[in-house]
């Protein structure tokens, strides 16, 4: 009787059980070895409690909110989110540092994808996240979870998108009101009380100023973008670029063009690009705007529904 047996694809295309071929993986272990090694200064920086620059001035904005000076800037303090997001931030803040770090590992079973899990622990975006206790992280899920069609999701991230008004959030909120018109109710309800909320604190002229000074990200060493090369130039080109994608459905790489500089977790809006989004149908069933890429036997590179 003939004994079975199995072969190890060598071609790039999908392996046995769904997994990715030979080649692929061992192409994805160099990369994300790579990667991981890039990461290892900013995980030091993390484990020995280094100087988290954000939250440092998550910390000062939510004192400063009380004291008339939210928007006075002087390096290392900056703060461009709504005064709103200060008073929010008065509360996280009671936690420690290494709370709020942790927290950023805590919540990425959420993606619900293994690969996933595992390329945002050896990227040098989340890290560099975790190590200037920022949140884009959590905008990143959020705004994951929202493009699938979650209602908690969609309503928090239209929530951050006004009180933390990044261009990067643009493209995915857009969508999202365009897609979803029983948004537009709530979601315009919530930008009315927060204008108002705004303009009792006194800070509306200032917060409108302030979110319209991006000179020193421009020169930043972070600044990982094209406008780190071509400047200013790079804003009219990255809005048409991010119009164009948008209408697509890629609605990850429409949030990096729109962005005019990329600091590094600004790279976790590309989570956006391994998931299907989801748009209702004349029918009455939700349909997704562009397929899943499939490897093998079973879709490798979407996340689940």
């Amino acid at each position: 009787m003939a004994r079975a047996t199995s072969r190890v694809s060598l071609s790039w295309h999908g392996g046995p059980h769904g997994l990715p071929s030979l080649p692929l993986a061992a192409a994805l272990v160099t990369v994300a070895a790579l990667s991981l090694y890039s990461c290892l200064p900013v995980i030091e920086a993390v484990l020995t409690g280094y100087y988290a620059f954000d939250w440092e001035n998550f910390i000062q904005a939510a004192a400063r909110v009380g004291q008339g000076t939210l928007y006075e800037f002087g390096y290392p303090y900056a703060f461009r989110w709504s005064p709103v997001a200060a008073w929010v931030l008065g509360f996280v803040t009671l936690m420690p540092v290494w709370a709020w770090q942790v927290l950023h590992i805590a919540v990425l079973p959420l993606l619900r994808s293994w690969w996933l899990v595992v390329a945002c622990l050896v990227s040098y975006p989340l890290w560099f996240d975790i190590q200037t206790g920022n949140i884009m992280i959590f905008v990143a899920i959020a705004a994951l979870w929202a493009a699938r069609g979650n209602g908690p999701a969609t309503a928090v991230f239209l929530v951050l998108t006004v009180l933390v008004p990044r261009p990067l959030m643009l493209p995915l909120a857009f969508w999202l009101l365009w897609q979803r018109p029983e948004w537009r109710v709530p979601f315009g309800t919530f930008f009315v009380v927060h204008t108002a909320l705004v303009v009792v604190s006194g800070y509306g002229a200032e917060w409108i100023a302030a979110l319209f000074t991006v000179a020193p990200e421009l020169a930043s060493e972070f600044n990982f973008g094209p406008s780190a090369f071509i400047g200013l130039l790079w804003i009219p080109i990255g809005v048409v670029l991010a119009v164009w994608l948008t209408a697509r459905g890629r609605l990850g790489l429409a949030s990096l063009s729109i962005s005019p500089y990329w600091l590094p977790y600004y790279y976790l809006m590309l989570l956006l690009e391994f998931v299907a989004t989801r748009m209702p149908s004349t029918t009455g069933t939700a349909t997704s705007s562009r397929p899943a890429i499939a490897t093998g036997s079973r879709t490798f590179w979407r996340l689940p529904r």
